[in-house]
């Protein structure tokens, strides 16, 4: 855990955040935005101010203690830095979503379905920068029938993956520049594509 500390302060941090905001958030606060940056579903003020907090406090614990349930868990510590950089950069990115949805329901005019591209489309961008050095196991990366059979296909596929990755991510930030209601839509499209190509990219590797 003290390899962590800087995510549990950013999550204690959502907390905070949480507690100062409710007496100035509405009765009934929006949780949910649909494709055309209109909120459409709305929580309890209480519920809504804590409800990503209660969230990110379980996906944390979860992705820290995986690694030591992965039947391969020895393979952790040959890319634990890269583990870590993508665990901070996971809880930024909520911590991030967090503040920008307390801003929105105290009254701050915010877009947020500009912000949640470009987080995502950050977030890709990481990830494929770093993809390449994630070595097999069964939870972190791209787990294809292939790539978890054979380690050459592993490699060769994250190799390619860690590209698309990064295509991904810059071409979601780029939804931004589209009419609200068309963003979702290409982000869909966008990250569908990039599954499929390396579905498709895996199973080619293994039958060479």
């Amino acid at each position: 855990m003290k390899k962590y500390w800087m995510i549990i302060i950013l999550v204690l941090c959502s907390y905070v955040l949480s507690f100062i905001a409710i007496p100035y958030l509405p009765n009934e606060v929006a949780i949910h935005w649909n494709a055309a940056g209109e909120p459409d579903n709305f929580m309890n003020k209480w519920w809504g101010a804590l409800l990503l907090p209660l969230l990110l406090t379980g996906m944390t614990f979860l992705l820290i203690y995986l690694p030591k349930i992965d039947p391969r868990k020895e393979n952790y510590e040959k890319f634990e830095k890269v583990y870590r950089i993508f665990l901070h950069v996971l809880v930024i990115f909520f911590v991030s979503l967090h503040v920008v949805t307390l801003a929105y329901n105290i009254g701050i005019s915010v877009q947020v379905d500009v912000v949640v591209p470009l987080g995502v489309g950050l977030l890709f961008i990481v990830l494929g920068n770093y993809m390449p050095k994630i070595k097999p196991n069964y939870f972190f990366g791209i787990r294809t029938p292939w790539t978890l059979d054979n380690e050459v296909v592993w490699q060769k596929t994250h190799r390619v993956g860690g590209k698309v990755f990064v295509i991904m991510g810059v071409l979601i930030m780029l939804t931004v520049f589209a009419e609200s209601i068309w963003r979702f839509i290409f982000l869909l499209i966008i990250v569908l594509s990039g599954t499929i190509y390396l579905f498709v990219q895996s199973y080619i590797f293994s039958r060479k």
